[in-house]
């Protein structure tokens, strides 16, 4: 790996933990609230992120940034740690009221925040693009394969194809995406007073989002039962490790194993904690597995990524 790529993982992601910091700070000293950070998240992801994805469609060509095989590997690598969590849970032997939360905490990460904040601080327009593409990938995934591991272990209650695709329809995120190649494709034309006003919201976004990141960290116990420790390790060490690993052997480049580390080793996802509440799942568990794999995720990037990608390299 070259050193200025080696170098722009430690110069990205700290600027990235500092705002997570300040945000933990802040909700300390009270200067933002629970209420700040609810309705912080709910605007990042309902309209900061879907702004910031598809005007960053305009103009732009995916197929010339990355090659097919990329987002094919990432979707093969989420499906391939759902089912390496599946069956760990069972050779485990823990009761069915843990077993689904344990799948969704190993295998579901908030790649539409986290990871999406150090691409584009690490690449720019490249990396909102290419990011953009990723966590719509996971936005489909995510909701189909939690769907399936929470229903199968929750008594009385079936997996709901018709409730799976109302949601992946009226995700924000997939929206932003879809609506900004469309416009792309077809050329449609769009005032640059608008341009501007989009940009400037979408670039309130990271921000915002770290902020709310940091405010719900400083909350946090951090206690947890040694299944969900497991469970943690799994998403932010072994998988990105295993699958980045492999995408060198297969012969991806530095710059795409990059990618798909920082994709790969993504902390759990805030919205597993919502999905684990409505299937009546044990929600403080997930809640700490949040906060808990924010923190060791951020480390592990800052501490396991630069070594490992140069000695693949």
């Amino acid at each position: 790996m070259e050193a200025s790529a080696f170098a722009a993982i430690l110069d990205v992601s700290a600027p990235v933990l500092l705002l997570i910091v300040v945000g933990a700070f802040l909700r300390a000293r009270h200067v933002i609230d629970d209420s700040f950070i609810s309705s912080g998240s709910r605007f990042v992801f309902a309209v900061g992120m879907p702004t910031l994805l598809f005007f960053s469609m305009l103009g732009a060509n995916p197929g010339s940034l990355m090659s097919w095989q990329m987002p094919v590997y990432f979707a093969l690598g989420i499906l391939l740690t759902f089912g390496f969590a599946w069956w760990l849970s069972g050779r485990l032997k823990m009761p069915d009221s843990e077993r689904g939360v344990f799948i969704q905490i190993a295998f579901r990460g908030n790649t539409g925040v986290f990871s999406l904040a150090l691409v584009v601080n690490m690449f720019g327009e490249e990396g909102v693009v290419i990011g953009g593409v990723l966590a719509s990938i996971t936005s489909v995934l995510f909701n189909i394969l939690a769907e399936i591991a929470l229903s199968r272990y929750q008594t009385n209650h079936d997996v709901s194809i018709k409730q799976l695709l109302g949601t992946i329809v009226r995700n924000p995120m997939i929206v932003g995406v879809v609506a900004g190649i469309v416009v792309n494709f077809v050329g449609l034309p769009i005032p640059s007073q608008v341009v501007t006003a989009g940009k400037y919201l979408g670039g309130v976004t990271l921000p915002l989002a770290l902020l709310c990141i940091g405010g719900s960290l400083a909350t946090s116990r951090f206690v947890l039962s040694k299944t969900v420790g497991v469970a943690i390790a799994i998403k932010v060490l072994i998988s990105p490790i295993i699958l980045t690993c492999g995408a060198a052997l297969l012969g991806f480049s530095e710059h795409e194993q990059l990618y798909l580390f920082l994709f790969f080793g993504a902390p759990v996802a805030a919205s597993a904690y919502v999905v684990s509440v409505a299937h009546g799942s044990d929600g403080k568990q997930t809640a700490n597995a949040i906060a808990t794999s924010t923190l060791l995720g951020s480390l592990v990037i800052v501490a396991i990524a630069p070594p490992l990608l140069a000695w693949l390299s």
